[in-house]
């Protein structure tokens, strides 16, 4: 979430650590969540950069103005069998978590938002990822600080398939046609993030976020007929701030 600063004030240190949970697809696509227990962090260094539980790594190129560039890490969740279920489990392939890491910029927008962009790829080569993003804070609500970023996400082909794709031989086994989508839109998103104090230095942190899948993935008979191209995200956790 952007957050207006003092331009007189100095910049200082901060450091979140908590726990929470969230529900989530099982997989992009999927019909249904599921809920997990995690941890959440924030941890951000004036000059240095940033790490956190929901918007992974970031490290500031030095830079002056409006604009910010840097490099970024981040981490998207695969697919177990469990998370396929009893209908598509052993019929389509699992898929581990991976790490993406690439290239970031940003605009600062009127002191309350910011417009940017992410260019990544997997880093064991499952693909590239292209995101776009206007991350806007929202006017205060008594001590409630909270804020919406809405986002596109593209795929090239090899990232595409990997999620969206069906081979011939599981498209045999679910008697559907088999899909190798290209590369193109992936998504449109909607996320709406607040902080809650309980005290000068404890809060709840709530989360919830909106997707609609578009093009191959949409058009994936995985989705169109063992799932849902509306996908919802929510989480929570307990913070404290040090």
């Amino acid at each position: 979430m952007a957050r207006a600063t003092d331009a007189d004030a100095p910049e200082k240190a901060s450091v979140a650590f908590g726990l929470g949970g969230q529900s989530l697809p099982g997989w992009m696509g999927a019909p249904g969540r599921h809920w997990q227990t995690v941890p959440f962090f924030n941890i951000e260094l004036p000059d240095i950069g940033e790490l956190s539980s929901t918007d992974g790594l970031r490290l500031y190129l030095p830079h002056e103005g409006p604009w910010e560039i840097g490099l970024y890490g981040d981490y998207l969740w695969g697919r177990s069998r469990a998370d396929l279920g009893p209908v598509l489990g052993g019929k389509v392939p699992s898929l581990s978590p991976r790490i993406h890491a690439g290239v970031y910029s940003e605009y600062a927008v009127g002191g309350h938002g910011a417009l940017g962009a992410r260019l990544g790829h997997d880093l064991k080569g499952g693909g590239a990822y292209l995101d776009a993003y206007y991350d806007h804070e929202l006017p205060p609500m008594g001590y409630i600080q909270h804020g919406l970023e809405l986002g596109w996400r593209g795929m090239n082909r090899t990232a595409m398939n990997r999620y969206f794709g069906l081979s011939a031989s599981s498209a045999a086994q679910l008697q559907v046609a088999a899909w190798a989508p290209g590369a193109g839109s992936q998504q449109l998103s909607a996320n709406y993030s607040a902080f809650v104090p309980t005290s000068r230095h404890t809060g709840f942190a709530v989360m919830a976020e909106y997707a609609r899948l578009l093009g191959g993935a949409a058009s994936s008979p995985l989705v169109r007929q063992f799932g849902n191209r509306h996908q919802w995200q929510y989480a929570v956790a307990f913070v404290r701030h040090f």
